[in-house]
């Protein structure tokens, strides 16, 4: 009986010992989570004429999650619509990639792309060319200051892009 105790006291050593490295690694990687922040912008979309009406918005979300040594992860997504009077009169907005260009420990470029249209008639649809929009989110932390992404977007043409409604 003692050598059957004995036996299995030894076993428990043997495996206490087994795992000691895994809970020691799990210890570690609990010191070094992630943390994730959402950066959010919103853009308002015109049709590039001289009337200035906000037609449709574009609201852009950087999303960067930040571990040793860095930035760890990156994920770009866009969601869009019609404003008011963008709906009433046929305007149409549609979501194209939204994409992570580049990722590096202190820097993250992404890229939300989509087309603006007007069509005429809902049924059988006569509608203008699309016309791409593009939207970029640049995070790169300065020495001094908040740590918080820079927005732009493409050049005003056939689209006219505006910070509020």
């Amino acid at each position: 009986m003692k050598i059957r105790k004995a036996a299995a006291l030894a076993a428990v050593a043997v495996m206490a010992s087994a795992l000691a490295p895994a809970v020691a690694q799990a210890e570690e990687g609990a010191v070094a989570a992630e943390t994730c922040q959402t950066y959010t912008k919103r853009y308002f979309l015109g049709s590039g004429s001289a009337i200035t009406l906000r037609v449709a918005y574009v609201d852009a979300a950087l999303k960067i999650c930040f571990g040793d040594p860095g930035v760890t992860s990156a994920v770009a997504t866009q969601t869009v619509g019609t404003t008011g009077p963008g709906a009433a009169s046929g305007w149409e907005v549609t979501a194209g990639g939204a994409i992570v260009e580049d990722q590096r420990p202190r820097h993250v470029k992404a890229k939300f792309s989509g087309s603006l249209r007007t069509c005429v008639v809902k049924i059988n649809p006569i509608c203008s060319p699309a016309s791409p929009y593009e939207i970029f989110g640049e995070y790169a932390p300065p020495a001094v200051g908040p740590a918080v992404p820079g927005w732009s977007h493409g050049p005003n043409g056939d689209v006219h892009y505006y910070d509020n409604a």
